[in-house]
């Protein structure tokens, strides 16, 4: 009965070694958003201006991979804005990481360096998938970046994000 229950037991330490093995082999590879440093995905929320003539709410799923490309998908949604209307994603950035988001370099967001609209349905709820290609930006620069959605007919300010930070990551 001893060699029986040595058997068992060699044989559970063997397939608890071997799951132990395939799981640190699956964790080296990861998941393909992460987890390679710190703020290179954000969920970034998108609230009414104060005084904009729209309610409005809007989120941007903002990922960059872990490849080498060093490009960032940002899948942008929108609701409760005007219906039947065209709005626009952007983003202003600084180097000083400080929570204060100063920067006002607004770029519209597209398909890379195209940029696209986003269009708001009958109930005044739009989606886009846009990307930005990051390959010129040097890897572990960091800045503060806060994002505003603008109506693309008159250019005013409709949602705006809070500060976020931002480490470009491979």
């Amino acid at each position: 009965m001893f060699r029986r229950i040595t058997l068992i037991t060699v044989a559970t330490l063997m397939a608890l070694a071997t799951l132990a093995a395939a799981a640190t082999s699956a964790d080296a590879v990861g998941p393909p958003w992460g987890p390679a440093t710190p703020n290179f995905n954000l969920e970034v929320v998108l609230r009414p201006v104060a005084g904009a003539p729209d309610g409005g709410f809007g989120l941007v799923k903002f990922r960059q991979p872990k490849d080498a490309d060093r490009i960032v998908y940002l899948d942008v949604w929108v609701r409760d804005l005007a219906a039947t209307r065209s709005y626009s994603l952007q983003r202003a950035t600084d180097i000083d990481v400080n929570d204060a988001c100063t920067g006002t370099n607004w770029l519209t967001l597209g398909q890379g360096t195209v940029p696209q609209a986003i269009t708001t349905d009958e109930t005044g709820t739009g989606r886009a998938d846009l990307f930005r290609n990051l390959a010129a930006i040097p890897l572990g620069t960091e800045f503060d970046i806060h994002f505003r959605v603008i109506d693309t007919a008159t250019s005013a300010v409709v949602l705006e994000s809070a500060c976020y930070q931002y480490t470009v990551s491979q």
